[in-house]
């Protein structure tokens, strides 16, 4: 009797996981389409990237697309199947994407913020140079992101299977100087410090705007400021709420005893945490009037395109027929 109630929780819980699963193929398409859209409608127009804040949504939206399209299948397929159903290394290989993509992110948020405070304090700066920082920024944000991802290969912590065993991540249980070292670490440098930068460059940046107000000539660069400092805000709340829960168990698991923690409360933040592919893109769309501008255009204009070939084959094939 006890076994058959067993077996009966178990199909139970795999139901839950499947629809877990299907959830994530649904996001796996969402965010490829999304991000996969917005960094090709940003590489067909010049002028989008005349803006260092796009060039650094860039950034994010091309971690966001690999997050999206390399790292979902592997959780989403093993939902579906209610184990994992590939190898160890296959672990490793999305724990490092996911965490690859999570380093990048929040540095690049921690810049946009950086950047925004820049543009406030020294409006007048040559936008060439601006640009030029803007990419190498970026390309150092990558490195030192690969940098963290790569010290677990190399011996410093390890990857390791979590929750229910559907996903991977960085080691976090483990009490050994080796592992508590690195993750105390990386959360000082991943974490706590962007997160502290971003709090204060936006709330200087808020304060600024409102500094604006005294002179009539500015109201028009005040509420452009506000928009834009309003945009970076929403940018890190959708992160910060995917991603926090997920760090509040990590600083549970990797400092306190939480043997009492079920095992499917560790495997939803790891999986809510993944939904950030999705928000950037999102957020984005919803709050930037340039992309929400140029992507019809680009669309249209390859319909254009393939109306104007479509009519010239027309015209072709009513030649030759007329030839005959």
């Amino acid at each position: 009797m006890q076994t058959n109630i067993s077996h009966l929780k178990q199909i139970e819980s795999c139901h839950i996981l499947r629809i877990f699963g299907y959830y994530f193929i649904l996001l796996w398409i969402i965010g490829t389409v999304l991000n996969g859209t917005l960094l090709y409608t940003l590489i067909r127009n010049s002028k989008l990237r005349q803006l260092s804040t796009n060039i650094l949504i860039g950034g994010l939206l091309l971690s966001d697309f690999i997050g999206a399209c390399f790292e979902i299948p592997f959780p989403a397929l093993s939902l579906i199947h209610c184990r994992w159903i590939f190898t160890y290394t296959g672990c490793v290989f999305e724990a490092i994407i996911s965490y690859f993509v999570g380093c990048s992110n929040m540095y690049i948020l921690c810049l946009i913020s950086i950047d925004r405070y820049s543009i406030m304090t020294r409006p007048f700066q040559p936008p060439s140079n601006i640009i030029q920082r803007t990419y190498i920024s970026i390309g150092c944000i990558y490195i030192l992101s690969l940098f963290w991802t790569i010290m677990p290969l190399l011996g410093w912590s390890s990857y390791d299977y979590e929750g229910l065993g559907l996903s991977c991540s960085i080691q976090w249980t483990e009490r050994s100087l080796n592992v508590i070292s690195y993750n105390i670490t990386v959360l000082i440098f991943i974490y706590f410090i962007p997160v502290m930068i971003i709090l204060i460059t936006n709330i200087r940046n808020h304060r600024r705007s409102f500094t604006l107000k005294v002179n009539q000539s500015f109201v028009q660069r005040r509420l452009l400021i506000e928009r834009r400092v309003l945009h970076t805000i929403s940018l890190v709340i959708g992160f910060l709420i995917a991603w926090t829960p997920y760090a509040i168990l990590v600083l549970i698991r990797a400092f306190f005893d939480a043997n009492h923690i079920p095992r499917i409360m560790d495997t939803i933040p790891a999986l809510f945490a993944k939904t950030s592919f999705i928000w950037n893109p999102l957020i984005f769309i919803v709050r930037n009037g340039n992309f929400r501008h140029y992507i019809p255009f680009i669309l249209n204009k390859h319909r254009s395109k393939s109306n104007k070939d479509a009519k010239r084959l027309q015209f072709c094939v009513y030649q030759h027929s007329m030839v005959k």
